[in-house]
Formats: C-alpha cells, sequence, structure tokens
C-alpha cells in the first residue's frame, strides 16, 4: 500500500508546558525564576590549542590561560526551600483511528480497518501502559530525576487520582512494587478508552513533587537562539509567563511529549533502550537511526504491509493485545504520534 500524495494524522497525546512553581505558607504557587549570570569561563575547545590535522597551534601559552567571559541563563532552587513541583496537563484523544486528511480513499480504507483490528484486539492498551509508565516514572523530568525523592500524582477527568510515592526506584523493564503497578493499571484503563473512543474526552493533570538539596540546581528547556544580540545571555531557558507578570521556569510542551514517546523497544529483539518514536528509529544519543530504510524495519515498510498485518490479528486472541505483533505496535505509534506521511510529488 503506498500512502499517496496526502497523508496525515493529528497526534494523539498533546501534553500543555510544564512549571516549575513551589509553596509556601498561604501560597500554592510560587513560580520558580531563572537569573541571569555573567561568569567567566575557561578556554577548553578542541579548536582553540590544534588544528583539524592535529596538530599544536603556534600561539602563545597564556592566551589559553585568559578567560571567557560570557552571559547565560541559570535556574536554582531558592534557599531554604526543600520542595519543588511540576505540572503540566495532557490531552489524549482517539486520532488514529482514521487519517486526518488523505487522497486515496482505498489508503483510508484499509488504514480504518486496520486501527479497528488493533482496537478490537487490544492493542491501544499495550500502548497506554507505555505512555503511562513514562508518566508515572518521571521521565518527563529529565535531568531533574535527580533528586532526594520523587513523588507523582495523577488526577484525571474521570475523577480518578494515581500516585506514586516514589518514583526513582521505578525502571521501564523492571517489575513494579503492587501499589505502583496498581497505579499504572488504572492510568493506563483510562488512556486506552480515551486513545480508542472518539467519545471519550479525557484530560490529566500530572504534578511532581521533587525534594530537592540546598538551592539544587534546577533545568528547565533551554531556548533555541541562533543569534544573540550583544550583552543578552548565550545560554536562554524556557519560561512561562503568569496571571500577576511574573514568569516561571518550564519545559517546552515538545519536550514533554518527547519524553511520553520513548516507548519503541520493538526496533530490535533484544533492544535494551526504548526509543522516542520515530519514522526511522532515530537515536539521538548515539546520532543514528536504528530503523534505517535499509534494514526494512522503518515506519514506511510497515505502512506498505498493512493489509498483511490485518491479516495476522485475525490470530490474535489475547484481551491485552499482548500477542500483537511488534511490528503492529510501532505502526499504531507512529501514527498516534501524528506527522505527514505522504509519498510526495518526487
Amino acid at each position: 500500500m503506498k500512502p499517496g500524495k496526502h497523508l496525515s494524522y493529528s497526534r494523539s497525546l498533546s501534553p500543555g508546558k510544564a512549571v516549575f512553581f513551589y509553596q509556601r505558607e498561604g501560597r500554592d504557587f510560587v513560580p520558580l525564576t531563572v537569573e541571569v549570570n555573567k561568569i567567566n569561563g575557561q578556554k577548553s575547545s578542541f579548536t582553540g590549542g590544534y588544528d583539524n590535522q592535529f596538530k599544536a597551534k603556534q600561539s602563545e601559552t597564556k592566551e589559553l590561560a585568559y578567560g571567557n567571559p560570557h552571559t547565560i541563563e541559570a535556574c536554582y532552587v531558592p534557599p531554604m526551600v526543600d520542595e519543588l513541583c511540576c505540572r503540566f496537563s495532557l490531552r489524549v484523544e482517539a486520532n488514529s483511528l482514521a487519517p486526518d486528511r488523505y487522497d486515496e480513499p482505498r489508503v483510508n480504507r484499509w488504514l480504518m480497518r486496520l486501527a479497528q483490528a488493533y482496537r478490537d484486539h487490544g492493542g491501544y492498551q499495550e500502548l497506554a501502559r507505555r505512555y503511562a509508565k513514562n508518566i508515572l516514572m518521571g521521565r518527563w523530568l529529565w535531568r531533574n530525576r535527580q533528586t532526594m525523592g520523587t513523588a507523582i500524582e495523577v488526577l484525571t477527568s474521570a475523577g480518578s487520582r494515581f500516585e506514586i510515592d516514589d518514583a526513582r526506584g521505578l525502571d521501564w523493564y523492571e517489575p513494579w512494587p503492587l501499589e505502583a503497578e496498581s497505579a499504572l493499571q488504572g492510568l493506563s484503563q483510562e488512556m486506552a478508552e480515551a486513545l480508542s473512543n472518539p467519545r471519550q474526552f479525557w484530560f490529566s493533570t500530572v504534578t511532581a513533587r521533587l525534594k530537592t538539596a540546598f538551592c539544587q540546581e534546577i533545568h528547565p528547556s533551554q531556548q533555541f537562539v541562533e543569534n544573540v544580540d550583544s550583552g543578552l545571555p548565550t545560554r536562554q531557558l524556557a519560561t512561562v509567563e503568569c496571571a500577576d507578570g511574573s514568569k516561571a521556569a518550564s519545559f517546552h510542551a515538545e519536550k514533554v511529549g518527547a519524553a511520553l514517546q520513548m516507548i519503541d523497544d520493538w526496533w530490535e529483539e533484544e533492544a535494551d533502550i526504548p526509543l522516542r518514536v520515530h519514522e526511522y528509529g532515530a537515536n539521538r544519543n548515539a546520532l543514528v537511526a536504528l530503523r534505517h530504510p535499509v534494514t526494512g524495519r522503518d515506519f514506511y515498510q510497515h505502512l506498505k504491509r498493512t493489509a498483511f498485518y490485518i491479516r495476522q490479528m485475525r490470530h490474535c486472541c489475547q484481551a491485552d493485545g499482548s500477542d500483537i505483533p511488534a511490528e503492529v505496535h510501532y505502526l499504531m505509534s507512529v501514527l498516534l504520534k501524528g506527522g505527514l506521511f505522504q509519498q510526495g510529488r518526487a
């Protein structure tokens, strides 16, 4: 099956910005601010001492000892504050049941049949469990997972409350303690229903409470700045403006979404890490595409086999989708991520 000149899906997971704040007596929300620092760094780059052929540059020894002054933004927990909060909201929709836009009716029919078969055999439960794992593990906190204790609370529009006392001990591959497993199952069930039922309007508010050390450094999102005007920080951090005009350190919604999408450990039978869902299995740490087209495991190769996967699922009998082929889970995870998948005019 070829995708045609027009084929797109709207994303099914829509997180908001994650905002850092703390609480004081009489105030439930005090924004964590970003400060500007002027520092005198050191010259330590490779190009400062060597050329491209690894030959030492002919320069005076004192040149490499001079300071390298620049302006940066940084973020720290205020003194006498030992608990920091980070909160975001998440909307889940059933957008993978059908393409958002298409120009080939036949493609639309096959993809709708794929989603229907996937729903009937419990496939959305498997995906929901993986998304819920990343929420409850606090993967979306990124470098800020290093704390003296991380409690996670999820409040849903269905009136449910799921809590993890300390997410630091939870692992992607290892079994979870009974209470944490119970929270995972409950959250997974609600998310699975929202992913597969277009009449379900589901939201959640996720809050992490971080036990921090004295004046601990915090790592919000970093702004991408191409050209910095003279005197402005060369490293700028993300903030969100509050109702009173103050600004709170934050994660971009895209950074939160990237963490929730780190569920692809189907890329190999003995995969040791879950990748962020991507058409070519990009591993940004190793700078390699683990689903390169030459492997035959990329999204577009699997999309071409849609009819075959529909036939395969007829033999699946587990209600939780555990016997659905890994390739189908991956294919559906990309459709849930959303994007433009058309073949184009080339």
